[in-house]
């Protein structure tokens, strides 16, 4: 693999958008030498540090018809990220000098405006590489990754590749690693991959949906269109069943404490026969009361049309509590924490609510 590595950085300075003999020659190394050889390492295995049973993809691209002064190989979730425009990934950026490529963790740069890839804007890249540093700052730079890339080009396209890369390891052809220090850095960039990844599982990431409303669009997606592919959009497969039940366990025991601390009496959970979580009285009036419980930070919510009917009918004996970012622990089998969001009198009309079904009768 070290071999391919610097051969590519050796056909650099020979770049030609025309499909010359030097470009064919890094054309085959980089779309099929380099990721077959990648997909052999034991970082890219069902035993990788990513969520998802393991599915990783690798794939190679040095230009779609005419050639890119930036080949790149790419290692990616398919489902959290399909495509090079879309969601985090793991890639190799080869500079355009030859003088040396980078292992970074990036973001997909450019968005298709109907003509043309164009980069994404600084207003858009900021809070998605903010949220990325913070989260995986320490453990990159325990790992000898720093912030940011340096392709060495002035290009538009290399500047957008800087723009969205959170961190990076240059290896310089001068002094290029084996194979066994490439594999160790490829494991730890996976790693933090994973650990990105898990955040937007749980609705943590600048762009991600709480995992119940991701989970009730792709189920309306599949109802409307049974067989077709997932429409996440870069979105991941959210929690299971048994996931979802000890999130909303955990947002009940939460409300109750919240219900008990702040003078309501005569608690009683009426999940499983009405459209409400618990009734409780306070001061003589009976309350009804709806718990969200969300791995999110509980900025959206999902809520039914049965639940929003009974809020407006029982108003303003309602409440709505909010229990947002329950964390799952021990390997995702036991939920803690949790920070609620009480909303006593809470008026539907305050909300902005978004479809994401209709029930649509036709004419007859």
């Amino acid at each position: 693999m070290r071999e391919l590595f610097i051969e590519v950085l050796g056909l650099q300075p020979q770049f030609s958008s025309e499909n010359t003999p030097a470009m064919e020659r890094r054309g085959q190394i980089v779309r099929n030498k380099i990721p077959e050889g990648l997909r052999g390492w034991r970082a890219l295995s069902k035993g990788a540090a990513l969520p998802f049973q393991g599915r990783i993809a690798v794939h190679g691209r040095d230009g779609t018809g005419r050639k890119t002064f930036i080949p790149w190989v790419r290692i990616h979730s398919p489902e959290l990220s399909p495509s090079a425009q879309n969601g985090w990934y793991v890639v190799f950026l080869f500079e355009p000098d030859g003088g040396g490529v980078s292992l970074c963790i990036s973001h997909g740069s450019t968005r298709f405006d109907g003509q043309t890839y164009v980069p994404r804007q600084p207003t858009e890249i900021a809070p998605l590489l903010a949220w990325a540093r913070e989260t995986i700052g320490a453990e990159a730079v325990a790992d000898g990754f720093a912030p940011g890339v340096d392709l060495q080009s002035n290009a538009q396209l290399g500047r957008a590749y800087e723009h969205t890369t959170a961190y990076s390891k240059r290896y310089s052809r001068a002094a290029f690693p084996s194979d066994q220090e490439m594999q160790a850095d490829l494991a730890g960039a996976v790693g933090l991959l994973g650990s990105l990844y898990r955040q937007l599982d749980l609705g943590l990431g600048p762009e991600s949906q709480p995992p119940e409303i991701a989970a009730a669009v792709e189920a309306a997606n599949q109802i409307s269109r049974p067989g077709a592919p997932p429409q996440g959009g870069g979105q991941g497969f959210g929690l299971t069943t048994e996931e979802r039940k000890l999130v909303e366990m955990r947002a009940m025991t939460v409300a109750r404490e919240w219900l008990s601390d702040n003078g309501f009496a005569q608690v009683k959970d009426t999940s499983a026969k009405a459209s409400f979580d618990y009734t409780a009285v306070k001061e003589g009036d009976e309350f009804i009361i709806e718990v969200k419980g969300t791995t999110s930070a509980g900025e959206k919510i999902l809520i039914t049309a049965a639940e929003i009917a009974v809020h407006r009918e029982r108003h303003p004996q309602n409440i709505l509590l909010v229990v947002s970012k329950i964390e799952l622990l021990d390997m995702r089998k036991k939920a803690m924490g949790g920070v609620i969001d009480a909303r006593v009198g809470w008026e539907v009309g305050s909300a902005a609510l978004e479809p994401i079904a209709y029930r649509c009768e036709l004419d007859p």
